[in-house]
């Protein structure tokens, strides 16, 4: 640990401890929020922390960028922030993996205390920095990596930590949130609401991450393994963003009674053996997540002993994320001032993931077919013959001699379901399987 005096209690007086100083890298959206956090609130933080909390040094890749910060307080030399025997604690807000990565290893190296907001950094080498930090008796803490604000991560490696999982359920990134609840309640198409996206700053101008699904893999794979005491591997995990719905899916989940949104799922299918899994899903109306609008997100929980529990919020912004990084900050300057050790949880062995054909779920599918006699029983058919029960059913003309049928299924193994679409589509009757999805609740 750096070396910082804790308060002395002489005869006389009460010695002020000297302030705990931060080196802050990256100045963006949850940079500038964490400076100005630290700046406004500086004297309830120092009393929650038992020590104020300073920045002293920012680390930024253009200097010459105006910002609302004394200008002597950045450097391009983001090596020398970690390196700086004045600075007590990192934290690490440039995202991504490099240099991020990089910089916290040598951080941790030089026995300072870390806390990042990097979900990706965090979900692809976490598990190697997190063993670092707790070798080495120091914090590392990344509550602000999912969920902005949301209090999920202390809560999980604490409060909750006694519990065992079956199932999480998360809505973790609020872009597309925001995408698909504008689809559901206007019936416009994704590209639209996109654009709408875009021009209100909620998503980037390459919209990759969030659409594709990356964000809220990077994010349930961190939740997954402070849960289930592992990492997992990112390229076992089955994702599916939303680009491709359609806006009769959203039709179709309204008549139905379901409300569609991108989901994150852990599922624990054993010892240290877990599933997975990122792809939009129909949401019953009923269920808590399917209320969660807009930008915000949500962690539905199910812990053996706790019940259901649910935590929504605003999941990004510079308010909500500068908040978790402080919170965090707070907490490791309560560890040095106690003179206490590091709170990094280490990882175990990497978790054994199972395969998508093992998932049991309902199902809807939208089928396009021609209108003949006993359509629908040869279909009927197929399902049943690869044990998959039809439990609603919608249908609709939508040209001469063409119809539209859209079914939800009883629970059934995917693997079973994906080989009775592939009969499906090679009945005569059935033009083609035009969308399917996962149904929950």
């Amino acid at each position: 640990m750096a070396n910082l005096s804790n308060p002395v209690m002489s005869s006389s007086a009460l010695v002020e401890p000297r302030p705990l100083r931060v080196g802050l890298l990256g100045f963006g959206t949850v940079g500038e929020g964490t400076y100005r956090m630290l700046l406004d609130n500086a004297e309830s933080v120092a009393a929650k922390a038992g020590i104020p909390l300073v920045v002293q040094r920012v680390g930024v890749r253009d200097t010459q960028k105006p910002r609302s910060a004394p200008s002597g307080l950045f450097t391009s030399d983001l090596q020398s922030v970690v390196d700086d025997p004045e600075v007590d604690i990192v934290v690490e807000v440039i995202g991504g993996i490099d240099p991020a990565v990089a910089l916290v290893e040598r951080a941790l190296a030089n026995k300072k205390p870390v806390v990042t907001a990097n979900k990706e950094m965090i979900a692809k080498v976490g598990h190697r920095l997190v063993n670092q930090a707790h070798k080495n008796g120091l914090d590392l803490h990344f509550e602000a990596a999912v969920g902005g604000g949301i209090p999920v991560i202390q809560a999980l490696k604490h409060q909750l930590a006694g519990n065992d999982v079956p199932r999480m359920l998360g809505i973790l990134n609020g872009t597309s949130n925001y995408i698909l609840t504008k689809m559901s309640e206007t019936g416009a198409p994704f590209d639209e609401v996109l654009a709408e996206a875009q021009g209100l700053g909620y998503a980037e101008a390459d919209p990759t991450n969030d659409v594709d699904g990356f964000d809220t893999l990077y994010k349930i794979a961190i939740l997954a393994g402070i849960v289930y005491g592992g990492p997992a591997d990112l390229d076992q995990i089955h994702r599916e963003g939303i680009r491709h719905l359609d806006a009769r899916e959203f039709d179709y989940a309204r008549i139905l009674g379901y409300t569609i949104r991108l989901l994150g799922v852990a599922e624990e299918c054993g010892p240290r053996r877990v599933r997975l899994r990122v792809h939009p899903t129909m949401v019953k109306n009923d269920h808590p997540l399917a209320g969660v609008r807009d930008v915000f997100n949500a962690l539905w929980f199910h812990g053996d002993f706790v019940g259901d529990l649910m935590f929504s919020g605003r999941g990004a912004g510079a308010d909500p994320t500068a908040s978790a990084v402080v919170g965090d900050l707070i907490d490791v300057a309560r560890n040095y001032n106690l003179q206490g050790s590091g709170s990094a949880i280490p990882y175990g062995q990497s978790l054994a993931m199972e395969p998508m054909e093992t998932v049991e779920s309902r199902y809807y599918v939208r089928l396009n077919v021609l209108d003949r006699p006993n359509t629908l029983g040869r279909i009927a058919t197929a399902f049943g013959e690869h044990e998959v029960g039809l439990a609603e059913m919608e249908m609709h003309v939508v040209g001469p001699d063409e119809g539209e049928i859209a079914f939800l299924t009883h629970i059934s193994k995917e693997g079973d379901f994906v080989r009775s679409l592939t009969a499906i589509e090679e009945l005569p009757v059935v033009n083609m399987v035009a969308a399917w999805m996962r149904v929950e609740g």
